[in-house]
């Protein structure tokens, strides 16, 4: 059986190893990245160093054994280079002449003498394919492997010609990495052993205070005396204890009213009932009402709505949601055209006003639109474009229909019989047709030139807009 006891040491361990295993490798890694870098960034200084203080003459000297006492000199200044650092086990000048490596010069004794037999396959590499800046051999490789870890450096005062190298003892290295694998696993022990001691007295402080509770448990039910409690330790056991002991006496003094209590209740149950009751019958009244009142608000937004879309006068659609219908066939026809559009004008409508008066022209708007809806069959294709304009949309007619459909309302406008007897008002019409790919506003815009030179050719007449043409049809 998993106990308390148990559960909150293998919690407490799981959260320790979780915690500060994650920590202590996120910091065993950091602390690693430092120490190699900080490796790297120092063997590269020394190299560096090494290269600034060297002078491509002596170099010269060396190299063709010129001078006496040459080689001699730049040993002892290659020696004087590693007691400065007593981590490096070598260091070297060698010339490199197109894929030709040399070293002139080397500490002796040492890692490096002369010639190339003693350079790594790495420092080869580097050095035949030219230096232009001091550069690291493989440091992970040498923490890993315990190889030295070498840098290069070009001498400046030899353009690509000379290159300082220097070798580091890899194992210094590696100790330092060992001493902070150690440090890190013995900080990781300590916390895991920390977190035994702490767990194992949290459990038992906590046994201790679920067995009291236990005990004032069972005397509850069995109707005895609570037993007395601990010293209070201020933790959260303290609080339910009290709660416990508090309910207890609460429910000790209701025992001795339970009759009345039922008794209340069941009074109380029966006057509810009555009240929800009464309650359902208002709550069904109130939503009849609203569902009322619902229906009275679509209907008057759908008549706002329709108002919105509509001519006052005419009943037709006005221009906006024209527009709108025109921008739909068009995303219908998927720019193919397949529709084509009549704009109309009645003709000398102010001299109608001016002559008869507005009562009148109103009059003959109306009529004019009664002839748009009959051409159509219903007014949701015919709109009201603006003062005595007309439009009318035709989809799935071509161009020729259209003309024939612009004729026919052309002859019923002139046969409108109209008051006062003896006025007579005609219209001229404007078709195109919109053709595939063509914007939406070419199409209006041929078919508003088609309108006005059915005006300029006297008017009660009919244009068609075919493409750039346009031929008078009446």
């Amino acid at each position: 059986m998993l106990t308390i006891k148990r559960r909150l040491l293998l919690s407490h361990l799981l959260v320790i190893l979780l915690g500060a295993g994650t920590l202590g490798l996120y910091l065993y890694f950091a602390a690693a990245g430092q120490i190699v870098d900080a490796v790297g960034e120092r063997v590269l200084d020394n190299a560096r160093v090494l290269a600034a203080g060297l002078d491509g003459d002596e170099l010269d000297a060396v190299s063709r054994h010129s001078t006496p006492g040459a080689a001699a000199r730049m040993e002892d200044r290659l020696q004087r280079a590693l007691r400065g650092n007593p981590d490096l086990v070598g260091a070297y000048v060698a010339e490199v002449t197109g894929t030709d490596v040399r070293v002139v010069a080397a500490t002796a004794p040492g890692a490096v003498s002369e010639g190339s037999g003693s350079l790594t396959v790495d420092e080869l590499a580097l050095l035949r394919g030219g230096l232009k800046a001091a550069t690291l051999g493989d440091i992970a490789a040498a923490g890993a492997e315990g190889n030295d870890l070498f840098a290069l450096a070009p001498i400046a005062a030899a353009p690509s010609r000379y290159v300082a190298g220097v070798r580091f003892r890899a194992s210094s290295l590696q100790e330092s990495l060992r001493t902070l694998r150690l440090s890190t696993l013995g900080g990781l022990l300590f916390g895991v052993l920390a977190a035994l001691v702490l767990s194992r007295l949290l459990a038992e402080s906590l046994q201790r205070r679920i067995a009291l509770l236990g005990e004032r448990c069972r005397a509850l039910a069995a109707g005895d005396a609570l037993p007395p409690n601990q010293v209070a330790i201020g933790d959260e056991f303290d609080r339910v204890i009290a709660d416990f002991d508090a309910t207890a006496q609460r429910l000790r003094e209701a025992a001795g009213g339970r009759e009345d209590a039922l008794t209340a209740l069941t009074a109380a149950n029966a006057k509810l009932e009555t009240r929800v009751e009464e309650r359902a019958r208002e709550i069904e009244d109130a939503t009849g009402q609203l569902k009322i009142e619902i229906e009275n608000r679509l209907q008057v937004e759908a008549l706002l709505a329709e108002a919105a879309l509509t001519d006052a006068l005419t009943g037709l659609l006005n221009r906006r949601a024209m527009l709108e219908m025109l921008e739909q066939a068009v995303q219908a026809s998927r720019g193919q055209g397949g529709f084509s559009m009549i704009l109309a004008d009645v003709d000398h409508f102010k001299h109608v006003n001016d002559t008869y008066g507005h009562g009148i022209g109103d009059q003959v708007l109306m009529a004019a639109a009664r002839e748009l809806e009959s051409l159509h069959g219903d007014s949701r294709h015919a709109a009201r474009w603006g003062g005595e304009e007309f439009f009318v949309l035709l989809p799935g007619t071509g161009l020729m229909e259209a003309c024939r459909r612009a004729e026919e309302l052309r002859a019923r406008v002139e046969r409108m019989p109209l008051q006062p007897r003896g006025l007579r008002v005609t219209m001229s019409l404007g078709v195109a047709e919109l053709q595939p790919g063509e914007p939406l506003e070419d199409c209006l815009r041929r078919c508003d030139q088609a309108l006005y030179r059915a005006k300029d050719a006297g008017r009660n007449t009919v244009v068609i807009a075919r493409g750039n043409l346009f031929a008078t049809m009446s």
